[in-house]
């Protein structure tokens, strides 16, 4: 599959506000990415119009493991409850598109505040990935495969574990061949196991590398069909990676 140029990269925070405003009142689930303390995690909620949080999790990205949240939201800010005892407060992060409205979910680019658990509390900062209609059949890679979730994450992350790790045989079973490379404004495919190996160093640069050890291979954006890594860095399809776009 080719990406369009215009996808190669796109940021899914710039996502929001068009999908926000095409179906207001339609339940859709918005995903954040950042940091809780030190630790980098995921944040997922299911908000239906425009402001009711109806359910979500949150995962650390050294597990992405899902831990159930409740929440409810008052003007310009939110309060989730975990299933492990843990409170997030926080508010909503300016876009400086809300004119003297409330800062919520389609007018502002993430969230900040702490999170609590035990009279211990820490800070929260996360960035607004994106918004997108809650699928009809419950999973939410129905526009990509008939694979379960699981299924199709597992790929995922049998892929990115693999590249991190510099596995050449264990990410080639994780690839779509022939798998297409984005590298430096020219596009070639990659037809085998083999050929991916012997050009893995002009693929997995430094640069790619320190990329995607900052991805998260969770609740991913669905484009065209693919579930996207990141701003772009991978797509997978429900065979495994289908393209990489190298800075």
């Amino acid at each position: 599959m080719k990406i369009p140029a215009c996808l190669k990269r796109t940021i899914p925070a710039l996502l929001v506000l068009a999908t926000a405003v095409a179906s207001a009142q339609d339940a859709q689930n918005v995903t954040y990415q950042g940091t809780l303390g030190p630790s980098r995690i995921g944040l997922t909620l299911t908000v239906k119009g425009p402001n009711a949080i109806t359910g979500g999790h949150y995962f650390y990205a050294k597990y992405l493991t899902d831990i159930p949240l409740t929440g409810t939201y008052q003007p310009g800010q939110i309060t989730l409850k975990g299933t492990d005892g843990g409170t997030f407060t926080l508010k909503f992060k300016s876009n400086g598109s809300e004119a003297g409205k409330p800062l919520d979910f389609t007018n502002s680019v993430g969230l900040q505040g702490t999170w609590s658990n035990n009279g211990k509390q820490s800070p929260v900062d996360l960035s607004a990935g994106g918004m997108s209609p809650v699928p009809t059949s419950g999973r939410w890679y129905e526009n990509v495969t008939d694979l379960s979730d699981a299924a199709l994450e597992a790929k995922a992350q049998g892929f990115y574990k693999a590249v991190l790790a510099g596995d050449r045989a264990a990410a080639a079973k994780y690839a779509d061949f022939p798998l297409r490379i984005n590298q430096n404004g020219k596009s070639h495919k990659i037809t085998s196991a083999a050929e991916l190996t012997a050009q893995w160093d002009k693929i997995f640069t430094p640069a790619y590398l320190e990329l995607l050890k900052k991805d998260m291979p969770h609740d991913m954006s669905v484009i065209q069909g693919q579930a996207m890594l990141g701003n772009g860095d991978v797509y997978f399809g429900s065979k495994g990676a289908t393209v990489l776009n190298i800075p």
